[in-house]
């Protein structure tokens, strides 16, 4: 052999009889003689000057010419294999609404061959698709584009939700929701797609009409004793309570509530309050904060609002003078959070700020004195108790979420600011402000002083620019932001107690832990909430 005995300068080698019984494959396509010195490469290697280097344009003309006998190519079947390949991936493919037959479109070798003719250029042709040159931005006319297909003015019928709705309308009790040719659930592009209401695809089809079990929640079978987890749309519409059974109406309850019916033990997830009904107890009931997407709302008019009052109600109520606080639900929120300003002539009368509990931090420093005291003859010191001080930093945010909240909440961030500037007497003497802070059951009722504050607007706050529906000034709102942050603001109690070390009774012995102390008026944490602490 020539390479075993270096018997040739290898220049003399061909190509050819590459196959066995001496046929020929015609590979490589294209051969290149080798240079004579490897300084030949010189200044027309790659990369120099440009990507790729001068001879870019004739190695992508090479690269058309050795992809299309690749192609054309009858002694390999490397060509047409490739391009079935190519077509099979995009059968399989997820269908959109641009699919035709094949789900990503045709692939045809043009598309390759354009593309290695262009690299020389940067340029990006379409792979898939019978023109590679067909232009893909959002003002062409290329109609197998998502952007160009699906139009804002379209007929109705075309919309892909109606077509969705209409088709599960026609067949309302069957389990799959959509169906195509081909995509990820056929076998090498043969078969189809189906999508179903529920991954699983489990379905079983009951009888009409069906009914929840009371027991155990479950959507039953008159007839039967199985259940499914997959519900039609017509099933929900039906189903009814099975204590409910002769009244024609839909389903009405809660189905976590229904599903954990007679539970009474769980290691997973505790019961929560019932979200539906009369006497529904979700989030947006209890807190008295609507829903800002409410389908009753009518925005026809920015100036005449929505319609359906302040989304947050807490945030549009008004200051109120009361010897208590208000009995009324709309202050109620997750944590009670108010500011009640003590009058100085009747104590007894507080004006009530209620704020929605936006907290973002709560800082209690609790601070004592030791005066240092130095003997004759020692080294150290001694230290002398000489005092306690306590001081609170609160920062929350207050967000109007509705036009009717804007003009409350400033009138309650501008009395709470006033509440650190003097009261006069009638004799014209200044007289400082006493307050009542309560933040959940940390502090309740709890008196004492503010010594500062600030309102704090970020820059990415959004503003209501106060104009009308006929772009006039709309005196209703101002020009003011929606958004503000009360930081600093600094709250010294004054205990009703004398602060000292908590005094605790204490019958219990320490083979017996069970807390069955008597605690002293010392409650620098309030732990209350109404008339009664866990103290």
């Amino acid at each position: 052999m020539p390479l075993i005995d270096l018997k040739t300068d290898l220049k003399s080698l061909k190509f050819g009889k590459d196959r066995l019984g001496g046929g020929n494959s015609g590979q490589p396509y294209i051969t290149s003689p080798i240079p004579e010195e490897t300084n030949n490469l010189g200044i027309l290697g790659n990369d120099f000057l440009l990507r790729g280097g001068i001879n870019a344009v004739s190695d992508s003309g090479k690269d058309v010419l050795r992809l299309g006998k690749m192609f054309l190519d009858t002694k390999s079947p490397s060509g047409i294999l490739f391009t079935a390949k190519q077509n099979l991936l995009s059968r399989t493919a997820v269908a959109t609404q641009t699919s035709g037959i094949l789900n990503e479109g045709i692939y045809t070798p043009l598309s390759t061959l354009s593309q290695a003719g262009v690299n020389a250029f940067g340029g990006h042709l379409n792979k898939q698709g019978i023109n590679p040159f067909a232009q893909t931005g959002p003002n062409s006319n290329n109609e197998n584009l998502y952007s160009v297909k699906v139009k804002n003015n379209q007929p109705i019928e075309e919309n892909r939700l109606i077509e969705l709705k209409n088709s599960i309308l026609k067949n309302p009790n069957s389990p799959i929701l959509r169906s195509y040719s081909g995509g990820p659930g056929s076998n090498l592009g043969i078969g189809k797609t189906n999508i179903y209401f529920e991954s699983s695809g489990n379905f079983k089809t009951l009888a009409s009409p069906p009914f929840i079990n009371a027991a155990t929640g479950l959507l039953m079978d008159k007839t039967s004793t199985q259940y499914t987890s997959t519900y039609t749309t017509t099933q929900l519409q039906e189903a009814k309570p099975e204590t409910e059974l002769g009244r024609s109406v839909g389903i009405k309850q809660d189905f976590r509530a229904q599903l954990r019916k007679d539970i009474i033990s769980s290691n997973i997830i505790s019961n929560s309050p019932n979200y539906t009904g009369e006497n529904a107890k979700n989030y947006e009931t209890r807190t008295n904060l609507q829903n800002p997407a409410d389908p009753t709302r009518n925005l026809i008019s920015y100036t005449n609002g929505s319609g359906i009052g302040p989304v947050d109600k807490i945030n549009a109520l008004p200051i109120y003078k009361s010897e208590n606080v208000t009995g009324n639900e709309l202050k109620n929120d997750l944590v009670k959070f108010r500011i009640a300003i003590i009058d100085n002539i009747n104590p007894k009368k507080k004006t009530f700020i209620h704020f929605r509990s936006f907290l973002n931090s709560i800082s209690d420093s609790y601070n004592t004195n030791w005066n240092p005291t130095k003997y004759l003859g020692r080294g150290e010191e001694f230290y002398t108790y000489s005092g306690f001080s306590r001081t609170v930093s609160l920062s929350w945010t207050v967000a109007a979420q509705s036009k009717e909240e804007l003009i409350p909440m400033y009138k309650k961030l501008n009395y709470l600011a006033s509440s650190l500037t003097p009261d006069y007497s009638g004799n014209g003497y200044m007289k400082g402000n006493l307050i009542e802070l309560t933040v959940g059951g940390y502090f309740y009722n709890q008196p004492g002083i503010i010594t500062g504050m600030n309102l704090s607007i970020s820059d990415d706050t959004p503003y209501e620019i106060g104009i009308n529906d006929e772009g006039g000034s709309d005196s209703t709102v101002k020009e003011l932001p929606m958004i503000v942050r009360v930081d600093g603001f600094n709250f010294t109690p004054i205990h009703n107690f004398r602060p000292s070390l908590q005094t605790i009774t204490t019958p219990m012995t320490d083979a017996d832990l069970t807390d069955t102390n008597t605690y002293g008026d010392q409650k620098y944490i309030a732990l209350a909430a109404g008339g009664t602490d866990n103290y």
